[in-house]
């Protein structure tokens, strides 16, 4: 009796949802991203249709943004359940309330199944309406179906077990409880670390900027000062992290194609497209508050300022040659702008002047290690990028070009009046040009070798070489004091 229910569980079809189970995203999400991104006007049409219902904005962003199925991120342990149930000779159906168009996309780029099934525009393949279907078509418990969310519990309970793909704790449970058989053959990966590494809280050291205009203006001794700075560091930050995941949502395909970027929370599937919306919203939120509470109101118009800015960046500059990198130097220089307005300091112009050079040196540090790792993988341009590995000699005449302006920039400081007024000893500063000169050009030869992150600022947080560099600056500026 027991080799008789071994073989009929050897015959059964293996039946595999795709949003959540097959693929670590929702592919509706995904097309809505996409069309935000490729077609903003489109979204008056894309809500019109789901006033129609869900199939019907399935099937118009389905025709208009079709996802690329090969950049989706598909979950290893389901693709080898596959592979065993094929090799097993069990037919395998996709089925899923996605668009048939996507659903077919899926099919034809994995070549691992028998049919596809998806929703036809007009009747959503969803929770009862898909249990009825397998029930209808295979019997009750004559299918295994893969699943991941409550709305599957229907289709387990057709199936008469549950084989459950990163379920929530209360899904886990209600299958537990109503079914005879239920397995978890992936467990749910834990949302609060994955929401923390998507903020990115270790790219706030970026925004110590914003401490640079209350120490040269020697006022650093105010406490009252002090804590404004601290309060507008929090403040910028959490915005800065708003930032970081709209840039994330609106580069999802171009993140999944790159080899580190593939590893943030949005690419790799651990947080999914609404629960980063719902994310960055919060993160913003939080910032803003800040700034009002504790900083100064003129502070939160700059927020807005920067917020702006970077939306820009992500929709418009990111992609135009030349201005991306602009554009990112621009909104380092923002930084210590933005520290002055914390503080209600006026900022100096040889202060604007070298953060601008130095910061586009940075920049085109990393469109070029972006470039290298294009040239070493094989591809002809950077994804998301007006880049081609051609432009690798311009990027480094232009490169440190940029950087060494800022040396000379600082050099002319030295020798500037103003100096007087705040340093005993201003010769003790020419150490400070030997150290940024030094510190830029190994910069430039550590990219050309491909052994630094593609971003130099998180990289010199980390560099033991980069921080002696720091501690050597300080000791510079004491000992002009």
């Amino acid at each position: 009796m027991a080799t008789d229910s071994i073989d009929a569980d050897a015959k059964r079809p293996l039946c595999v949802d795709l949003d959540g189970t097959l693929i670590a995203t929702d592919t509706m999400a995904e097309g809505f991203m996409g069309l935000l991104k490729s077609a903003p006007w489109k979204v008056p049409a894309a809500l019109a249709a789901l006033r129609n219902g869900r199939p019907k904005l399935k099937r118009y962003l389905a025709e208009n943004v079709p996802v690329d199925a090969a950049t989706l991120p598909y979950r290893p342990e389901v693709l080898d359940a596959i592979g065993e149930a094929r090799g097993a000779g069990r037919r395998v159906l996709l089925v899923t309330a996605s668009d048939q168009g996507t659903a077919d996309r899926v099919a034809e780029h994995l070549g691992l199944f028998d049919e596809a099934i998806g929703s036809d525009g007009q009747n959503n393949l969803k929770a009862q309406r898909k249990a009825d279907y397998l029930r209808g078509r295979f019997g009750a418990g004559g299918f295994e179906y893969l699943g991941d969310s409550s709305a599957d519990l229907p289709v387990w309970h057709a199936a008469e077990e549950a084989t459950m793909v990163c379920p929530s704790p209360g899904t886990q449970r209600a299958a537990e409880q109503g079914l005879s058989r239920s397995t978890v053959l992936v467990p749910r990966p834990p949302k609060l670390e994955a929401a923390l590494k998507e903020l990115r809280p270790h790219q706030w050291a970026k925004n110590i900027l914003l401490f640079v205009p209350l120490y040269f203006s020697h006022q650093y001794t105010d406490s009252g000062l002090v804590f404004k700075a601290l309060m507008a560091f929090l403040s910028f930050s959490f915005c800065a992290s708003s930032i970081y995941v709209l840039n994330d949502l609106v580069d999802l395909p171009a993140d999944r194609q790159h080899r580190s970027k593939r590893n943030r929370p949005l690419a790799a599937g651990t947080l999914l497209i609404p629960e980063a919306a719902a994310l960055g919203l919060a993160s913003l939120a939080a910032g803003v508050a800040l700034g009002a509470l504790f900083v100064r109101p003129e502070f939160v118009v700059v927020l807005f300022g920067y917020v702006a800015l970077t939306t820009a960046y992500s929709f418009v500059f990111k992609q135009q040659m030349i201005v991306d990198v602009l554009a990112l130097a621009s909104l380092f220089t923002y930084r210590v702008v933005a520290g002055g307005v914390a503080v209600d300091v006026k900022l100096s112009p040889w202060l604007l002047a070298f953060s601008i050079f130095f910061f586009t040196s940075l920049a085109f540090v990393k469109r070029y290690s972006e470039l290298i790792q294009v040239r070493g993988d094989g591809r002809r341009s950077l994804e998301g990028r007006n880049y081609v590995p051609a432009d690798i000699p311009i990027i480094t005449s232009a490169g440190p070009a940029a950087g060494l302006l800022a040396v000379l920039v600082f050099a002319l400081y030295i020798n500037s009046p103003v100096v007087m007024r705040y340093y005993s000893a201003p010769e003790a500063l020419w150490g400070i040009c030997l150290i940024l000169v030094y510190w830029i050009i190994r910069i430039w030869f550590l990219a050309a070798r491909d052994e630094m992150h593609d971003d130099p600022v998180l990289f010199a947080v980390k560099d033991r070489t980069s921080l002696l560099a720091g501690a050597l600056v300080i000791v510079c500026l004491l000992a002009a004091r």
